[in-house]
Order: C-alpha cells, then structure tokens, then sequence
C-alpha cells in the first residue's frame, strides 16, 4: 500500500473521520489487525476559516501546496483534501504536486454515474453550495449540476456545520433539520444527496435520510484506498 497522505484539520472531526474510514477500509481489504499507511499535515483550521471569511483564497490556495508539498517529502504516493470547501482552491495544490491528487468531486461523480442517478441533490458548507466551484466541476464531471436546497436550508445547512457539526457536536434539533431539507429536495426530484461536507457524516446517513446517501468522505477514501492499493 502507497502511504495516503491527508491535508486535514479542516476541521478536525473530518480528519477523523478519514482516517479512522481509510483503516476501516484496509482491515476490510487486508483482514486482521491491518491499518492504513496514512501521513497526516493537519493545518490550523481557526487560520484557515479566517482565510475563508476575509475571501484571502489565493492565500488559502498557496498554504495547501505548501502542505502538499510536505507531505511529498514526507513520502505520501497520493494526496488528499480532506475537505469539500478547500476543493474551491484545489488547482493550485496538484499544480504544486508530482504525485497524483484524488480530487473528492471526481469520485463521488465517478460513484453517483455508475449508479446510474440523475438528479443528485448537494448538501455543504455555503461556499460549496453558492459558489461556482463545485457545482461547475461537478457538472464537467457527471453532465448536470447538482440540485441546491433554497436559501433558508442553505443558512441553515452551513450555521449547523459551523457552530456544531465541525465540533463534533450532534443534537437530535440538527439531526431532525438535516432530514427535513432532504426530504423537501425529494419533493423537488432529487432521486439521491450528496453529503458535500465530510462533517455531514455525523447526522445523515442511510438509515436516517429519505434520500439515497452519497457520503463523499467515504467515497473519496473508498477511491484513494484502491489506488493505493494498485
């Protein structure tokens, strides 16, 4: 297995929960007590909000290639962005790369387009939903933009994100909002949703969402550990 290397932090649930997925995944492939090669740069995610909030993304664009760069020399044979949102500034972190970089948006296209949905709904932070980054890529990868919940769910989606999930904070309030925007996307013709934001994990699931679940952490660890493993 290739070392998985992980740009995280951001915050530090989602790092997390790739890595405790990514182990999961090599004791499924492997079996005993196996655990996955993994290198963790985990950046400090109070500096990098500050970026996001100032709109300093170039910035925040030149402190991930720097981290992928050092985990590069630290010997990772492939990189991930543990984080949807930080995808918006994701060119110039595989520029800087000579080893490849797993973009999260291609995978979970990749996923939802050999399961043959049409009409994938999209939950994530408000830069992930609102801006250009991820539905214009999104769309270059599976054919179609995916559908945005309205304005009001969209304020809520990314206040709970912010003041609880990316502490790691669960309530059955949260959990009951996240549930009812997706059942209001089912109404509108989503036949599936995106968990765009690793931190969704925590409150959607399969068991609980009216919707088919697309959680694109998992997936963007699922397609990473196939190629580390190649």
């Amino acid at each position: 297995m290739k070392p998985i290397g992980i740009i995280g932090g951001m915050g530090p649930a989602s790092t997390v929960i790739y890595y405790e997925t990514l182990c999961q995944l090599a004791r499924n492939r492997y079996g005993g007590n196996a655990s996955a090669r993994v290198i963790i740069d985990a950046l400090d995610f109070g500096e990098v909000q500050a970026l996001q909030q100032a709109g300093e993304w170039d910035e925040a664009g030149r402190q991930l290639a720097a981290s992928g760069r050092r985990l590069e020399q630290a010997g990772a044979g492939l990189i991930l962005l543990a984080t949807n949102t930080m995808h918006k500034v994701a060119a110039p972190l595989e520029a800087a790369l000579k080893v490849p970089f797993v973009h999260i948006v291609d995978a979970t296209a990749a996923r939802l387009t050999a399961d043959g949905r049409t009409a994938p709904a999209l939950l994530g932070t408000r830069y992930t939903m609102e801006e250009p980054f991820y539905p214009n890529h999104f769309a270059g990868a599976f054919g179609a933009p995916p559908l945005i919940p309205d304005t009001p769910e969209r304020d809520d989606i990314h206040r709970i994100i912010f003041d609880d999930l990316v502490k790691g904070i669960v309530t059955p309030e949260t959990t009951r909002r996240y549930i009812e925007i997706v059942g209001a996307l089912a109404t509108r013709g989503a036949d599936s949703v995106i968990l765009g934001c690793t931190e969704i994990g925590l409150v959607l699931n399969a068991a609980n969402s009216p919707l088919p679940v697309y959680d694109s952490a998992r997936i963007h660890c699922e397609t990473a550990m196939e190629l580390a493993c190649a």
